[in-house]
């Protein structure tokens, strides 16, 4: 289904924002910020866009109405208080991107603060989607609900009254059902109010409208509007979605609440073709919605609005952590206690994990991942599961693949997956190392008495398939040349697991063990591949889990202490 989508505002100048660009989300947009940064001016502009009174393509009259039956469009007094001695002609410039339902093209405009009557007013001008000789300073239609912080206006104060509109009581178990679960309460009622507001509450049957709390008034506004959605699409064939605006989205809501709005919202956004747009102050909501915008990145956007340096500007996609050092004039803090999730690590075979158990063995960074070395699946497996995007194999992992797999992922951005140090794969690594080690090297003499001799005896087959002569040599040039008819990954397999090979590699530390040894000669190469790897833990940490910049800071003093605990036991 074809639907219209806010893509972006560029707000050329409009009291204090100035080139500002600010893009949406699919789903959902949370605008945040200091007082007088002009979020809800943010709103207003994108409830000035649009209209819905007319379909221009087909040039039918459109009269549908909200359950409540309000219009589906936001009068410019609703969402602008003008003023005669700064707000001027020439005073408002907006450049408009968006995706019409109508014309399934891309569309552009302007919006302008121009004189029209007795004072200035909002105007839509350049719309591209008026074709040939037609009006271009229309709006676009789409339908608009824009719930502001009049909906706040306390009960005691409201001229109030019970109203039983038509499609809520057809209707009221779907209403009650969707206020308990945003308020996780147990509410049998509910009620319609008009007056002042008109608006709607789910209670109990020990109290009624005139009882209920201003969380409660709020939530039930905010579930109305879905339900005027739902009944739009119901009745308009040629529905193309809708965009919600709520000022202060928060106001009353306990976190929990908070929270199950969103999920309620993002829901709805993808059943209904919704588009909505916040403000909100509450670090519950805004950290949450951060969250989300680091694993959905089309659908979640949080904008931050600061003049910290200097003019408004937009910061995108900050999380709670960086907004509010901003708004307290402080550095970034992690808090105490922080709990960091335990990513997975995944192998290609036994052989890979034992490489790796070996280059992680002093690193404070083991402790905050979980080497699945149980698990074994080829490279090939691995990479379709990412290009499948199986979320824990594409975000939630890191997979090391095998040395030789490097041209399969080379240029690919694959962030999550890294490359075992050596040209080989480790089996193959192994042996080439211990070939080539002089029967003089000391790491023969050792207290297993796993002289050369044994190393040879145990590589018999190795040796003989891929005639390996002399006392050194190149593997990958043996395996260029071999004709025979075995498998080398194979013959390579008997070697590594072999008893005396086993008993070597389960040995732990050095001098026995021989990927500690090839470790000791590779500085370069081992410091390269643990460089990647904690680049891909902390991927996978703020992208796959959404953890933030300022919470992986614990981590990077734990894994300093450490390192500095672990030089002390090395030089006792």
């Amino acid at each position: 289904m074809p639907k219209t989508q806010l893509k972006k505002l560029v707000i050329e100048k409009f009291r204090a924002l100035n080139d500002v660009e600010v893009e949406f989300g699919e789903h959902i947009t949370v605008v945040c910020g200091k007082n007088g940064t002009s979020k809800s001016s943010i709103l207003g502009i994108a409830a000035q866009i649009f209209s819905f009174e007319k379909d221009y393509v087909d040039g039918s009259s459109l009269s549908y109405r909200q359950v409540a039956g309000g219009l589906f469009k936001s009068k410019y007094s609703e969402h602008f208080r003008i003023s005669d001695k700064f707000d001027v002609p020439g005073s408002m410039l907006v450049s408009i991107d968006l995706v019409d339902g109508y014309t399934e093209k891309p569309a552009t405009a302007k919006l302008e603060l121009m004189r029209r009557g007795g004072s200035p007013r909002p105007v839509v001008r350049n719309n591209s989607t008026a074709g040939g000789n037609s009006n271009t300073s229309r709006n676009f239609t789409h339908p608009v609900i824009h719930l502001s912080l009049r909906r706040l206006f306390p009960i005691a104060d409201r001229d109030y009254k019970v109203i039983d509109f038509e499609y809520l009581e057809a209707h009221k178990q779907a209403f009650i059902g969707l206020t308990n679960e945003l308020l996780n309460r147990s509410s049998s009622l509910a009620t319609g109010t008009g007056g002042t507001i008109s608006s709607a509450v789910a209670h109990g049957e020990n109290y009624d409208q005139e009882s209920v709390s201003a969380g409660e008034d709020n939530a039930g506004q905010i579930i109305l509007a879905l339900m005027s959605f739902r009944k739009l699409k119901a009745e308009y064939e040629n529905y193309k979605g809708g965009l919600l605006l709520i000022d202060e989205a928060d106001a009353g809501l306990f976190p929990t609440a908070q929270v199950n709005l969103l999920k309620i919202l993002d829901r709805e956004c993808r059943n209904l073709n919704l588009q909505v747009v916040m403000t909100s102050h509450s670090p519950v909501l805004i950290e949450h919605a951060f969250e989300q915008s680091q694993k959905f990145k089309k659908n979640y956007k949080t904008i931050y609005l600061s003049n910290t340096f200097g003019d408004v500007q937009v910061m995108q996609d900050w999380s709670w952590a960086r907004i509010s050092a901003d708004i307290n004039t402080r550095t970034v803090t992690a808090p105490s206690g922080v709990t960091l999730p335990t990513p997975n690590v995944y192998f290609e075979d036994q052989e890979a994990a034992d490489f790796f158990a070996a280059l992680l063995r002093r690193q404070p960074i083991k402790r905050f991942i979980k080497p699945m070395a149980e698990v074994a699946l080829g490279s090939s497996n691995y990479m379709h599961l990412i290009q499948k995007r199986v979320p824990e194999f594409a975000e939630k992992s890191v997979i090391c693949l095998d040395a030789d797999q490097v041209a399969k992922v080379a240029g690919k951005g694959l962030k999550t997956v890294v490359i075992l140090p050596g040209a080989l794969p480790p089996d193959q690594l192994i042996f080439q190392h211990l070939w080539n080690l002089p029967a003089g090297d000391k790491f023969w003499q050792n207290e297993l008495h796993f002289t050369r001799d044994v190393f040879t005896n145990a590589a018999a087959e190795v040796i003989r398939e891929f005639a390996m002569d002399g006392s050194h040599g190149d593997v990958r040039v043996q395996l260029d040349a071999y004709t025979g008819a075995e498998k080398p990954r194979e013959v390579f397999k008997r070697f590594y697991k072999s008893p005396e090979i086993a008993r070597l590699v389960g040995a732990g530390a050095k001098p026995y063990n021989p990927w500690a040894h090839w470790i000791e000669g590779n500085p370069e190469a081992v410091n390269e591949f643990l460089s990647n790897f904690r680049a891909a833990v902390h991927h996978v940490m703020r992208s796959g889990f959404a953890v933030d910049a300022a919470k992986l800071s614990p981590l990077e003093v734990k894994l300093k202490k450490a390192k500095g605990s672990q030089r002390d036991d090395d030089e006792s």
